[in-house]
C-alpha cells in the first residue's frame, strides 16, 4: 500500500514538472505564432520610457507587416546591433516614433532629452500589444529576465 502511494506521488511530481516545462517552453512558442513575431516578449531594462513603461515591466510584442503600420507617436521595438553577423540582436530598444523618413525612423524615449540615431524599417520587430491605446505591461515580471541576464553583460 505504501509503495503504491509513493509511486503515485512520484508520478504526480513527474506530471507537474512536465506541465511546468511545457508552459516554460510552450508559452513563448505559442506567443511567437499568435503575435506573428520571432520575439514576442521583452523586458523594460531602463527608465527611458517612463511613465508609459517602467523598468522591470514585461511587455508582449506584436509583429508588423511593413512600414505602413507605423505612425508618429507609436511605440516600436527594434533590434540593437548584434555583435556579429547572423547572431541574435544584443537586446532591443523600445522607444516612441518621433519622425518617419523614406527608409528610416527616428525614435526617442519619453524620458530622454535626445533622439536616437535613425533606424531602418527592417530593424523594427514590432509594437507593444495595447489595450485602449496604452501598452499592456506586466509590472515586475521583467525583473526576472533582467536578473538572469545581469551575469551576461
Amino acid at each position: 500500500m505504501k509503495v503504491k502511494k509513493t509511486l503515485k506521488s512520484i508520478a504526480g511530481w513527474i506530471l507537474y514538472i512536465a506541465i511546468l516545462v511545457a508552459l516554460i517552453y510552450g508559452i513563448p512558442k505559442g506567443l511567437t505564432f499568435a503575435l506573428k513575431t520571432e520575439y514576442p516578449m521583452a523586458s523594460i531594462t531602463s527608465g527611458s520610457m517612463w511613465p508609459a513603461l517602467k523598468r522591470g515591466d514585461l511587455i508582449l510584442i506584436k509583429g508588423i507587416e511593413g512600414k505602413g503600420e507605423i505612425k508618429e507617436g507609436d511605440i516600436v521595438v527594434y533590434k540593437n546591433p548584434s555583435t556579429g553577423s547572423g547572431q541574435d540582436p544584443k537586446g532591443f530598444t523600445i522607444h516612441r516614433v518621433i519622425e518617419l523618413n523614406e527608409n528610416t525612423i527616428v525614435t526617442k524615449g519619453d524620458a530622454n532629452n535626445v533622439a536616437d540615431s535613425p533606424v531602418e524599417y527592417e530593424e523594427i520587430i514590432g509594437k507593444p500589444l495595447t489595450f485602449n491605446q496604452k501598452p499592456i505591461r506586466i509590472p515586475f515580471l521583467g525583473n526576472v529576465n533582467i536578473l538572469l541576464n545581469k551575469n551576461n553583460l
